[in-house]
């Protein structure tokens, strides 16, 4: 695994009270995560997002957390990949997921979720994703394939997964968590019944994953569906 060494000192993290800055890891070819921060229980807590490189321009699978990171973020791939931003990708209404939403609007940047997302965002009078996608959906930027699928409720009743078929790439966003995770997490908007079976969807649906990126701390293989399992049964 591939990290981009130079911005371990322009966007990390500071313990010393300054605001968080964005860090990007290369994890395949085109393919990096981008990982924002928001203190949490007096520490920094991770998210992770995807940024894919084709040949068109620049996919974001999520923004950061929160308007001021996104606009970061927006930063780091101008300066760094030289590409325009072509499309985002809202796996569930969480701040961590579409809190840079407005940011993107200013920039007429397109932004695609599912229906549940943007219902529930509707709801709450945020701003929403312009673009509807399918349950299950394709998209197509040059050669570059990305899917995109609702495999049930979880963590949300609206948690999307993307697929990077050419990578055999998951990011499986806050419906999987981190195999260095000791807890289910926020449970506040969570189908506890339902989660287990769409784990085991996603097992089903994609039984060949290389990298599994979850919505929080570190990524890996397979394992954290795995991990996703187990805490869910210790958190009855």
């Amino acid at each position: 695994m591939k990290y981009i060494s130079f911005l371990l000192i322009l966007f990390s993290v500071s313990i010393y009270g300054e605001d968080p800055k964005i860090q990007v890891s290369e994890i395949g070819k085109n393919v990096y995560v981008h990982t924002s921060y928001k203190l949490l229980k007096d520490a920094y807590f991770p998210s992770n997002g995807l940024i894919i490189e084709t040949e068109e321009g620049i996919v974001l699978v999520d923004t950061a957390w929160g308007e001021e990171q996104t606009s970061q973020l927006l930063d780091w791939i101008s300066i760094n990949l030289k590409k325009p931003v072509i499309a985002v990708i809202i796996t569930h209404f969480h701040e961590d997921r579409a809190g840079g939403i407005e940011v993107l609007k200013k920039l007429d940047i397109p932004t695609y979720s599912g229906k549940r997302t943007i219902s529930i965002l509707k709801e709450e009078g945020k701003h929403l994703p312009e673009k509807l996608l399918k349950d299950r959906d394709l998209l197509i930027f040059g050669k570059t394939k990305i899917e995109t699928f609702f495999p049930g409720a979880g963590h949300s009743k609206d948690n999307l997964v993307v697929w990077l078929p050419g990578s055999e790439i998951l990011f499986g966003g806050c419906l999987v968590k981190s195999v260095e995770a000791n807890e289910i997490g926020n449970t506040k908007d969570a189908d506890l019944k339902e989660w287990p079976k769409t784990i085991h969807k996603l097992k089903k649906t994609f039984p060949k994953i290389s990298i599994l990126v979850p919505g929080h701390q570190s990524w890996g293989g397979k394992e954290s569906l795995k991990r996703t399992l187990e805490l869910l049964k210790s958190s009855k």
